[in-house]
């Protein structure tokens, strides 16, 4: 096998590479770029109709390409990966190994994963012993199953498939070949940062934000003529259009890797020495300098990898786009259990000359000895074949539904937690500010307010008016307010009273304290103001007002 087809199939776009299949240095003969039918990739999983089929046939016809054999490259959350560490055995065994011990890598059905894995490194442990570090991955059957969907459908081999991660590490290794060095892949709709150090990966991680918001956000502008998607993406590749509408749309993305490298830089004690941008990102002008001045560290366009002949064939375009497809093809994860499986049992099948034969043998044998036993055993492990076939199927239909189920429980939980979160958070005392307003609106004019005092049960104020008139109104209005739930008055004065036929004060008023009690809320927990003391004159006034305005 010389060439194969590393195929990704994105949210927006299908980028298909003709390649060559695991050699030291891949050649890349053919590359093309299309639009994704609408709705045909949710988070990693297909929808294999018509549109999708067509597309990708009418494409490799238009450009020519022949070759059968595929490696598909899959990107989704619904793939769990783990980095473990095995003891050195012999690379044949390290799969045994892994399947071994899969349940305690990945608590789920497993029934309903295809496992692969990929030896990261070697390493020493504290006794010098040699191990290994490996990259164990679980891709849902029921994904899989798509893409060999497909390729049936497009009248093509799957030789293997591969994760995104891995496709993408395989590839820039050889770039990043001594120190701490870091790539950053923009695609559309998800973003992989990758960290590596002396070519082993110490960091992977995914950002579900790209550039399709900022190629949305100038489709929409009439700045740039409402361009169509194909437009706009050619506008970003040939001018800086980062205008402030445009960088606040990637704002989301720019956080997103500052996230992980702050995250890197806070766990690891090596600095990033040197960091690469890439993807369909890395061809869009003044994105590199927005993502650099985010992180406070110098970043660059990934213009080629060390000893592969790339920028013979991309001479007007950038292969970033293409890394995933190209690095697929070089030592791709496999999740090709199923498969494997069944190539088994055909090699396992007998040649046409010994079927015969051994028929000929079971049929005498079988008849010698018993035929009723025969025809019974047949008869009962057909039933128990036929049972363990539908029990299989049933199975497979309801894989989905388990995990909307699951997918279920997670935003149940988050929802709980939330609104647990939110009632401890709230308090009696958050609407004081409009408690406030409405006492603008309805308190007499003449209220004056000397003191005031809140706390999570209600407010506590001395105030003055006028006259006893006011003060009975003042009262009414706080018993109608929606979030008083009692109001009580206190520490009543009548400094305008008349005594000994003499006015106590040049400008008469009622002063006293009013506590009011929110909904819910305790009298007893609130601390009513200080006030001024009584003097001995107005103590009888004080007790006939305090009488009237209680009235």
């Amino acid at each position: 096998m010389s060439k194969i087809l590393g195929i990704e199939i994105g949210v927006s776009r299908i980028r298909i590479c003709e390649e060559d299949y695991k050699t030291k240095n891949p050649k890349v003969y053919r590359a093309v770029n299309i639009k994704t039918p609408d709705g045909v990739v949710h988070d990693g999983m297909l929808d294999v109709n018509e549109q999708l089929i067509t597309a990708i046939k009418t494409a490799l016809t238009e450009n020519k390409i022949k070759t059968k054999q595929i490696i598909f490259s899959m990107n989704s959350t619904k793939i769990a990966n783990r980095e473990i560490v095995i003891p050195f055995v012999k690379e044949n065994k390290v799969k045994d190994l892994i399947q071994a011990n899969v349940s305690d890598y990945f608590p789920v059905d497993l029934q309903q994963y295809e496992i692969g894995h990929n030896i990261i490194s070697t390493v020493e442990n504290e006794n010098g012993t040699k191990q290994y570090k490996v990259l164990v991955l679980a891709a849902p059957k029921a994904m899989v199953a798509g893409y060999f969907e497909l390729a049936e459908a497009l009248g093509c081999n799957v030789v293997s498939m591969d994760y995104s991660g891995n496709s993408i590490y395989q590839l820039v290794r050889r770039q990043c070949d001594t120190g701490v060095q870091m790539v950053v892949k923009v695609d559309e709709n998800t973003t992989i940062v990758t960290v590596l150090q002396d070519q082993v990966v110490v960091l992977q991680r995914t950002v579900t934000y790209g550039v399709e918001d900022a190629v949305s956000t100038m489709m929409e502008m009439d700045e740039f003529g409402r361009p169509s998607y194909d437009e706009a993406v050619r506008s970003f590749k040939d001018k800086n259009c980062m205008n402030e509408e445009i960088s606040q749309s990637l704002s989301y993305l720019v956080s997103g890797i500052a996230r992980i490298v702050d995250y890197y830089t806070r766990n690891n004690g090596m600095p990033v020495e040197k960091a690469y941008l890439t993807g369909l990102g890395g061809d869009f002008q003044g994105l590199l300098e927005l993502i650099s001045n985010a992180l406070e560290l110098p970043l660059e366009t990934l213009t080629g990898i060390k000893g592969l002949p790339l920028d013979k064939f991309f001479k007007e375009e950038s292969f970033g786009e293409f890394l995933t497809c190209i690095g697929a093809a070089i030592a791709p994860i496999g999740f090709m259990g199923e498969k494997e499986k069944n190539k088994k049992s055909m090699e396992l099948l007998p040649n046409e000359k010994d079927r015969f034969r051994a028929a000929v043998l079971v049929a005498v044998g079988g008849f010698v000895i018993a035929t009723g036993l025969g025809v019974g055993s047949y008869l009962n492990l057909k039933s128990a074949k036929d049972e363990n076939t539908s029990l299989n199927n049933r199975i497979t239909e309801l894989a989905e539904a388990e995990n909307i189920y699951k997918e279920y429980l997670q935003q149940k939980y988050s929802f709980d937690k939330l609104a647990f979160f939110q009632g401890n958070t709230m308090n009696l005392n958050e609407d004081l500010v409009a408690f406030i307003e409405e006492m603008e609106s309805k308190m007499p004019s003449s209220l004056n307010v000397q003191s005031f005092s809140a706390d999570l049960n209600g407010v506590s104020m001395s105030v003055s008016v006028a006259d006893k008139k006011d003060a009975a109104k003042l009262i009414q209005q706080f018993r109608s307010f929606e979030s008083i739930g009692a109001v009580e008055v206190t520490s009543l004065t009548d400094t305008g009273a008349v005594m000994d036929g003499e006015v106590l004060e040049q400008e008469p008023k009622v002063s006293f304290v009013v506590t009011a009690v929110y909904k819910g809320g305790l009298l007893e927990s609130i601390q009513p103001p200080e006030v001024p003391e009584l003097t001995e004159s107005s103590s009888d006034a004080a007790a006939d007002a305090d009488e009237d305005i209680l009235e």
